[in-house]
């Protein structure tokens, strides 16, 4: 049986296990699926008893994403673009990390039929999931990306004809297509919040929310009230789970098992 799992510090709230666990009995496959939660003296063991065939491939989240790439014998294209790991295949002896967050991000968009391509967009927060969404979006053609910081003087890298903005300054952004927010702002148990108000409520033609619970945040209530186009985090969640099992298994899945995970992860969600 082939065994895999997440690596992180707490995972109490992570479904991956689950994500995981339907995508086997989906494919037929016999693997196993494990919360792997480690202190950050810890990492060095695991990865080598991974290299030994502990596991076969593990999914990486906050905040060790940065700290696993000095382990690593490759590192993937995507990855390294994007400067942080969260899936890593034992292939030939070697560990191999990548980057699937992006990915889920892209399928977010094709499905919900979001094109950015010479668009502007503003993304919210500067965090682990910005990196790979930002990068899926200029890879997608996206003309200007302001990204809203509360950090002075943020390391966050950006092409020149991108901006890192104050939260101030996002009332003044016009034309906006697409606003994706990366921050926690409005996750459950905080439902309430919404990391736009007043003003800064923009006028934009889509806003993805990559919170998954609730299944309707405050921030997708009030643009979806416009008649805008709106989507949560869950596709993404899935999308980059299966993506990680691509990657594993060198293999290709259809849309049907992303739909199906979907449907039986948002009855377990939004019941």
């Amino acid at each position: 049986m082939e065994k895999y799992g997440l690596l992180g510090e707490k995972l109490g709230h992570s479904y991956s296990k689950e994500i995981h666990e339907i995508f086997f009995e989906l494919t037929g496959k016999k693997a196993s699926y494990k919360m792997i939660e480690k202190e950050i003296g810890e990492i060095g063991e695991l990865m080598e008893s991974i290299r030994n065939g502990e596991f076969n491939g593990i999914n990486v989240t906050i905040p060790y994403k940065l700290e696993v790439i000095k382990y690593l014998d490759e590192v993937s294209e995507t990855a390294k673009k994007i400067g942080a790991v969260n899936t890593i295949t034992l292939r030939d002896g070697k560990l191999i990390g990548d980057n699937s967050d992006y990915f889920g991000f892209l399928k977010t968009l094709e499905l919900n039929d979001i094109d950015v391509n010479g668009k502007k967009v503003l993304v919210l927060g500067t965090g682990g999931a910005s990196k790979a969404i930002y990068n899926a979006l200029v890879d997608k053609g996206a003309e200007n990306i302001y990204l809203a910081t509360i950090i002075e003087n943020d390391p966050f890298d950006v092409r020149t004809q991108d901006r890192l903005i104050h939260y101030s300054a996002i009332a003044g952004l016009r034309n906006i297509e697409l606003i994706v927010n990366c921050t926690p702002v409005g996750m459950y148990p905080a439902v309430d919040n919404c990391p736009l108000e007043g003003k800064n409520l923009i006028n934009a033609n889509a806003v993805v929310d990559i919170v998954y619970n609730p299944e309707e945040t405050v921030l997708m209530a009030k643009y979806k009230l416009r008649g805008v186009k709106v989507a949560n985090g869950l596709t993404m969640l899935i999308s980059q789970a299966i993506k990680s099992e691509e990657i594993w298994h060198n293999e290709e899945y259809g849309s049907e098992i992303l739909k199906e995970i979907h449907k039986r992860l948002a009855e377990k969600l939004y019941k």
